[in-house]
């Protein structure tokens, strides 16, 4: 059944992308609750400014810090097109700016928060979860189409049915946060790739800068994913640029012209999709850098973060690899009734994911050989293009030294961006083996 695929009709692909996407909508309701998800509403009072207000001037960068400084902050620090998506949400069901929740204070408790105003309206909230969701389907059939196109039919399979029943990818990517927004642009940054690599066109490159550009504004640390997809792709030019000789340098100069086009295509969208740039991007750049690592060091302060290269290495294999479950970071949060009662309600349902993925060291272990098994076969398969090879493993290794570098505590979501390539590794070993076993054919 897995070899090439050439028995199954193309419509199966449709079929299982469709129930896979079911499964994930179909769970975004009763996803437990966290306190970004307030954030997020709120920050959706942007959208109210600008359209419905008409005022975008309330939305440009304040160098005075006189204006809400607390919107600004938070403005800054997060994308813009979930926050934009649950406003336009609002302002359909009648709500206006005033009307939405306040923000979640960490310093008070559940029942204090839910006291002040700052859970959302309960439709609302379903609304955006499920806008959120939506999302999180279409990175996983657009990863389920990375899959097939840069590796086989038969890995796409599995590594579409891992990303969308990977438990920590469904408690963020359903909620009403920045995830599903932020896994979408990851996936949209491969898919542009993959892409161009079979064809290096110039509205290709224009596909490339734009999906580029959207996923920096749906989360900026998908800066990193788009960086390294630069870099893969960059590598082929520069190289025939070096090496060839007479007339063969006009093919790759175009080549990498059409990636720095792109390259100014990313900027120039992520400028679109964020007005509160426009009035001195320069400026504003430096500042979301120090609020982001003043962030960190905010949150290492109280809730404590890796104190050691090792701390670092067991972080990373314990969500990237185990894939431990995490409902929430504050330790505080497992003595909310309210919250536990969810969670239990949510994992009894059925529509949590494989719940064996993070019960167990071993497990963990197991995909780590499997996505080392993974790039050892993929490096020496002839069958697979040099330059998905490239990028693949371009990807997956950056993706890695990325997370080493850029999470500072536990956090599971801050290691959600690695989840996709290990995934992709683990699905590719799986379809090998399965195909050896088999002694089935394909690429």
């Amino acid at each position: 059944m897995l070899a090439r695929g050439k028995g199954i009709p193309r419509y199966v692909d449709a079929l299982w992308l469709g129930c896979l996407s079911l499964y994930i909508i179909a769970g975004a309701a009763i996803v437990p609750f966290h306190g970004d998800e307030s954030t997020l509403m709120v920050m959706g009072r942007d959208y109210h400014y600008i359209f419905a207000q008409g005022d975008i001037s309330k939305v440009f960068f304040d160098p005075h810090w006189e204006n809400n400084p607390h919107e600004q902050q938070l403005r800054l620090l997060n994308g813009t097109v979930s926050k934009t998506i649950y406003g336009w949400l609002g302002a359909i069901n009648s709500f206006a700016a005033e009307d939405l929740n306040n923000d979640w204070n960490w310093g008070r408790d559940y029942d204090t928060n839910a006291a002040r105003g700052a859970i959302p309206d309960a439709g609302l909230l379903r609304q955006a979860r499920l806008a959120s969701s939506l999302q999180l389907a279409l990175a996983a059939a657009l990863f389920f189409h990375f899959a097939r196109t840069a590796l086989n039919r038969p890995t796409a399979y599995i590594a579409a049915a891992l990303f969308a029943l990977q438990p920590n990818v469904l408690i963020n990517g359903r909620r009403a946060m920045m995830e599903g927004s932020h896994l979408l642009g990851l996936a949209l940054a491969l898919m542009a790739a993959i892409w161009l690599i079979q064809e290096r066109r110039w509205r290709r490159y224009l596909a490339l800068g734009v999906c580029a550009g959207f996923a920096i504004a749906a989360k900026h640390p998908n800066v990193s994913v788009c960086a390294l997809v630069f870099f893969a792709i960059s590598i082929d030019p520069l190289w025939r640029l070096v090496h060839g000789s007479g007339q063969g340098w006009r093919k790759p100069v175009m080549d990498l012209a059409g990636i720095a086009l792109a390259g100014l295509i990313t900027v120039a969208v992520f400028l679109f999709l964020n007005p509160a740039w426009w009035s001195d991007p320069l400026a504003v750049a430096g500042w979301v850098v120090d609020l982001r690592q003043e962030l960190l060091q905010d949150q290492v302060s109280i809730f404590g973060g890796y104190t050691s290269f090792a701390d670092q290495v067991t972080g990373l294999f314990q969500y990237g690899f185990v894939g431990e479950r995490q409902y929430y970071e504050a330790p505080a949060w497992a003595n909310y009734g309210a919250i536990s009662a969810q969670i239990n309600e949510y994992e009894r349902s059925g529509l949590a994911g494989l719940l064996f993925i993070g019960s167990s060291g071993r497990l963990g272990l197991l995909w780590l050989l499997l996505a080392i098994f993974g790039v050892g076969h993929l490096a020496r398969n002839h069958r697979i293009a040099t330059e998905h090879k490239r990028l693949i493993l371009v990807w997956t290794f950056g993706s890695i030294l990325a997370a080493l570098w850029m999470t500072p505590l536990p956090w599971a979501r801050y290691y959600l961006p690695l989840l996709p390539a290990v995934i992709a590794l683990v699905a590719y070993a799986l379809a090998t083996i399965a195909g050896a076993l088999g002694k089935l054919d394909y690429a």
